[in-house]
């Protein structure tokens, strides 16, 4: 079984994030759809395993809303 090394959480964030802001998303829903969006796009590709248990990787990139929120100061 390969390992998957390529993937980093906080690159994740920085796309998530850039892609996020060129689409204006301004809500917790949005943000949480992107993140899923993100992590299915990275198993299509083969940088996440599909067999892995990513959840760990998705509550991580879920629960930095607040820090997305607060950069581009939604209240």
């Amino acid at each position: 079984m390969t390992k998957f090394l390529t993937f980093n959480i906080d690159k994740a964030y920085q796309e998530i994030k850039e892609r996020a802001e060129a689409e204006a998303v301004t809500n917790k829903n949005a943000w949480d759809s992107y993140v899923e969006e993100y992590i299915n796009e990275k198993i299509s590709v083969g940088e996440l395993h599909p067999d892995t248990n990513n959840e760990e990787c998705i509550t991580n990139l879920k629960s930095r809303w607040e820090i997305y929120k607060n950069n581009i100061n939604i209240h």
